[in-house]
């Protein structure tokens, strides 16, 4: 929102003051730490050896986090991969229990006919749905090994 100017020059002069001795202050401080940083560095670099061992164990810990979560995330893979599979045989075995039932059911029906050529057919397709499922399921379960 916005304010009402002042009749003065106060206050334009005391927010220069004000700015001004801020920015000193802040200089001063820069100044304190180039002076603290030069002593350090006048130490024969004991201090900087002591912050690179510092930041190489800081590393070595960050690297034993990260393979300890890449071994929990190579355990959690594992475990999907066996659950994965598990699921994929019930369902080849659903799926091949389902489709010679329906060759039963057509040895049973159609095959048990008193006219020859219906029977034969009923007989062959049963015959052949059950070869096939045979082999498409072995596959299958060979693939997933």
């Amino acid at each position: 929102m916005p304010q009402a100017k002042s009749g003065g020059s106060r206050s334009g002069s005391t927010s220069k003051r004000a700015s001004g001795s801020s920015s000193r202050k802040r200089s001063s401080a820069t100044g304190a730490r180039r002076t603290g940083t030069r002593a350090s560095s006048s130490d024969g670099g004991g201090a900087a050896q002591a912050a690179g061992s510092a930041a190489g164990a800081a590393m070595d810990a960050a690297e034993a986090r990260l393979e300890a979560t890449a071994e929990r995330v190579r355990k959690l893979n594992e475990r999907i991969i066996n659950a994965s599979r598990s699921a994929g045989d019930a369902t080849l075995t659903s799926y091949e229990k389902a489709l010679k039932m329906i060759a039963d059911s057509l040895e049973k029906g159609p095959g048990r006919s008193d006219v020859e050529w219906i029977s034969n057919i009923a007989t062959a397709q049963a015959k052949f749905i059950r070869d096939v499922t045979e082999a498409w399921t072995s596959a299958a379960r060979e693939m997933m090994k």
